[in-house]
């Protein structure tokens, strides 16, 4: 997949490639997932909150002009656990 956009800056820049690991998909341990929300598919940190019932998970931007947001479980579709990047010079 290419990244789009600078919500991950400055780990994944846009126009950054990625390669997702469609097996992997509980954010434990915290890594950077691609998952669907409501509008498409977004590269983001993802971590487990504990002790919720029902689960959530913290939504995070590596850029910090963007805030974190909480979501439960079944709110977000987690696509995979992105695994490589590679970067054009």
């Amino acid at each position: 997949m290419h990244v789009e956009g600078d919500s991950m800056m400055p780990t994944l820049h846009s126009g950054d490639v990625v390669l997702v690991d469609m097996q992997r998909r509980s954010p434990t341990p915290p890594s950077i997932f691609v998952l669907f929300n409501r509008m498409g598919l977004v590269g983001k940190r993802l971590e487990n909150i504990p002790n919720n019932d029902p689960p959530k998970v913290r939504i995070i931007s590596d850029n910090t002009f963007y805030s974190p947001y909480e979501r439960t479980v079944d709110e977000i579709h987690i696509i995979g656990r992105i695994r490589w990047f590679a970067r054009e010079m």
